[in-house]
């Protein structure tokens, strides 16, 4: 009988582990990007101003650097509030939750179409999402997470 076979629900195995840990270097590589997209408002501002003085089109009074910087708040805190449930997806996948290991696979698989974000940080963070998607469904990590939810399952039955 060997570790891998009856591992106890208790300790995650040790791809479960790593899995976790890739997870949050991507939450990290998500952080990074973040920090990158927030030192581009002033370029942003002035993009935006030279665009529409080349089109001749009229603001009409509207503030396009209050507009933009707007935009800007509004996706760093989206962002950040993404990565917080991230991390709180990954701690519960860790813990045995199931779902939690699913929603981070969905969660990989519409990040994908990320790999070219943030200039290249977001492919770090998408290579290390695949990695740890394919670890917390190889047979012993399977196997682990079945022992949690059996475990769950019997002490609700007691």
């Amino acid at each position: 009988m060997t570790s891998t076979q009856h591992q106890s629900p208790s300790a995650a195995p040790r791809l479960v582990t790593v899995a976790f840990w890739l997870y949050l270097l991507t939450a990290l590589a998500h952080v990074v990007g973040i920090i990158i997209t927030a030192t581009m408002l002033p370029a942003a501002q002035q993009a935006a101003k030279s665009q529409i003085a080349r089109s001749g089109a009229s603001t009409h009074g509207v503030d396009m650097n209050g507009v933009v910087g707007a935009t800007f708040v509004v996706s760093i805190v989206i962002g950040v509030l993404f990565i917080i449930a991230f991390i709180i997806f990954d701690l519960l996948m860790r813990r045995g939750a199931n779902w939690a290991r699913i929603v981070l696979l969905i969660i990989t698989i519409l990040g994908i179409t990320g790999v070219a974000g943030a200039y290249g940080v977001g492919a770090v963070g998408v290579i290390a999402s695949i990695i740890a998607a394919i670890l917390t469904f190889l047979p012993a990590s399977n196997a682990w997470f079945r022992s949690v939810k059996e475990q769950k399952r019997a002490a609700v039955q007691r």
